[in-house]
């Protein structure tokens, strides 16, 4: 190449081609009208080669699908985490940006995606879950109730509409995979930045954190013993265990994927301690897989006495129904098979538990409708912090990946401590006042 790594080639036509080769050694060229402009690209490319950023003009041709593919292929991702990647680009980005060259997308192409999705991503009678089973009571009727409101709309000449608003969480995460998908398009040269970092907080919708619902003491223990009623009058063959799950939740704090992935041999009855080193990562109710914890740490959460007892008494009438394994599950699901007997599968957390018993148990204690299994683990917290319990401590306990996550999700149960913090001021002004070992500063 030598001399000849950068030319310009007269045309016939007064055009000129501006001719380099890339650093594979592959000759590339581009057109121009005048010989200036080709001058002037060519000395760009020059200065981008000396500062080590040259791009190649042909990369960000690539389509966005293309890019995203390859991005998507090379992750090494939990399976739950990768059906939902999938569900979002399929159905929140392709439609956009596909067919688009990567170079193409602007920071601006990328706020006008925002507020399309914010204002009607959601499809109408679309919820990402493939084709809906008309056999479950609760879809049937959703159908149904679409299918009467279209007719009313076509009864008042009323247009169909063509989506409605997403969550702002939603669109959250969709712009989340957007930016991982172009930062890695920046790695590997075909753009020299990411469009997304021009993204501001005023370009994303507004989240409204509702507000978690925490229980008290006594309230777990009403639930757990309606727990324990509801299963036994729906001749569920262990009522108590389900109880106990209960307390279980609230005490330790664990996620449900934790709790259905606990087995025996992490069940310390001598120090009462549990090592949380598992969770069930579930995508349907007959394909789940056993996964490290959300934040890939095993952790260790201790016991209170009287719960460790409980448990101790499960664990003796599970023995009692199978032969005993270290590696059964402490929570099996009670669907056995000859292939898969009591305690050698996990208990599905939605189907064995929660849609069957929990929203009857929860208004059988007089606990709001609305209230979620999960609420136990928010429990846990707001119990730990109105026992004063350091914050870094419940970080530790709950299994955050930061201390940041803590102060986000639970930072608001500490405003009481700003009567503390008034009281000691106040103390402190006083002493100026009543005693006399402090000497004013004279200037």
């Amino acid at each position: 190449m030598g001399a000849n790594r950068y030319s310009i080639r007269e045309q016939t036509t007064g055009r000129a081609q501006a001719r380099w080769y890339d650093d594979a050694g592959k000759r590339r060229s581009k057109t121009f009208t005048t010989r200036t402009e080709a001058k002037k690209f060519l000395d760009n490319i020059k200065a981008d080669r000396n500062r080590g950023d040259y791009i190649d003009p042909n990369e960000a041709r690539r389509t966005f699908r293309e890019v995203a593919e390859l991005w998507f292929q090379s992750r090494n991702l939990r399976p739950k985490t990768a059906k939902s990647y999938r569900t979002i680009l399929e159905h929140r980005i392709y439609p956009t940006f596909a067919d688009r060259p990567i170079g193409s997308i602007t920071t601006m192409d990328l706020t006008a995606w925002i507020t399309d999705l914010s204002l009607h991503g959601k499809r109408v009678n679309h919820n990402n879950k493939g084709k809906p089973d008309f056999t479950n009571a609760s879809t049937a009727k959703d159908h149904r109730r679409q299918a009467r409101q279209a007719e009313e709309r076509r009864r008042d000449g009323v247009a169909e509409p063509i989506g409605t608003p997403l969550a702002a969480g939603t669109v959250g995460n969709a712009v989340r995979v957007m930016n991982q998908v172009l930062d890695a398009a920046v790695r590997a040269r075909y753009l020299r930045g990411n469009p997304a970092n021009g993204l501001t907080r005023d370009d994303m919708p507004k989240h409204h954190r509702e507000e978690v619902a925490f229980l008290s003491a006594g309230q777990v223990e009403e639930l757990a013993q309606a727990m324990t009623r509801v299963a036994a009058e729906a001749d569920h063959p262990d009522a108590e265990a389900l109880g106990l799950l209960v307390r279980f939740a609230a005490q330790t704090g664990m996620r449900a994927g934790e709790i259905c992935a606990l087995r025996w041999e992490n069940v310390d009855l001598l120090r009462n301690r549990i090592t949380v080193s598992e969770s069930i990562s579930t995508l349907s109710s007959g394909e789940w897989y056993v996964v490290p914890p959300k934040t890939n740490k095993t952790r260790r959460v201790p016991l209170p006495p009287a719960l460790a007892a409980a448990l101790a008494t499960h664990g003796h009438a599970q023995a009692a129904r199978s032969a005993f394994a270290p590696e059964a599950y402490v929570w099996p699901t009670e669907r056995v098979t000859a292939e898969a007997p009591y305690g050698s599968r996990p208990m599905h957390w939605g189907r064995d538990f929660y849609l069957p018993y929990w929203k009857r148990a929860a208004r059988l204690a007089g606990l709001p409708n609305t209230l979620r299994a999960h609420d136990l683990r928010h429990s846990c917290a707001a119990l730990l912090i109105a026992a004063n319990v350091p914050a870094k401590a419940i970080q530790a306990h709950l299994g955050h990946s930061s201390f940041k996550v803590t102060m986000d999700i639970y930072g608001h149960l500490y405003d009481d401590a700003s009567d503390a913090v008034t009281d000691a001021m106040d103390a402190a002004f006083a002493i100026r006042t009543h005693a006399g070992n402090v000497t004013p500063i004279s200037g």
